[in-house]
């Protein structure tokens, strides 16, 4: 299969959202590392040499194994971050429908954008957050235990980051 020419932004919102539903998690912040045992893959920590987390997978085994750095001074919730992004790419079927090892940088780029996009939706859920009634960054961020950047990002993303922002300003 030919990699895709930009990031498929809707399908991997479709497959982020599809995964987690199927996931019937009802309490957050959201374990990845619980994700990976649940879906019955293998996690492991090891020195990856500056890089943050890879996948590999087995066909003959049909499995996975998620691998994150051990020496990098990294923030939980960038580990966790790492962690889900390495899910978006299984759940994307990235390792099935291209040869990874042989991308160029701008095909790399596109998958990793995409396994952005179903980390986003592991971690902070859409429905979960237009649900919220919670109207401040921090706090949201705190309650999905992940970083201000990230759930900034998120919220962009979504749409919803004016809205957040406006509540905000109206409980001044």
């Amino acid at each position: 299969m030919n990699i895709p020419h930009k990031p498929r932004f809707e399908h991997a919102k479709h497959i982020g959202r599809t995964f987690y539903n199927s996931l019937n998690i009802k309490s957050y912040p959201i374990d990845p590392i619980q994700i990976v045992y649940h879906m019955n893959w293998k996690f492991e920590i090891d020195d990856l040499c500056g890089e943050e987390g890879y996948t590999f997978y087995n066909p003959r085994t049909d499995n996975y194994c998620i691998v994150i750095d051990n020496t990098q001074s990294v923030r939980r919730q960038r580990c966790k971050f790492t962690i889900a992004h390495e899910i978006g790419h299984i759940v994307m079927n990235h390792y099935n429908c291209y040869d990874i090892d042989n991308l160029t940088d701008e095909a790399y780029h596109i998958l990793d954008v995409e396994a952005d996009i179903v980390a986003g939706e592991i971690l902070m859920p859409y429905i979960s957050l237009r649900r919220t009634n919670n109207s401040n960054i921090i706090s949201l961020a705190n309650l999905y235990d992940v970083s201000h950047s990230a759930m900034e990002t998120r919220l962009r993303f979504l749409n919803l980051y004016d809205c957040i922002i406006r509540e905000e300003m109206k409980s001044m």
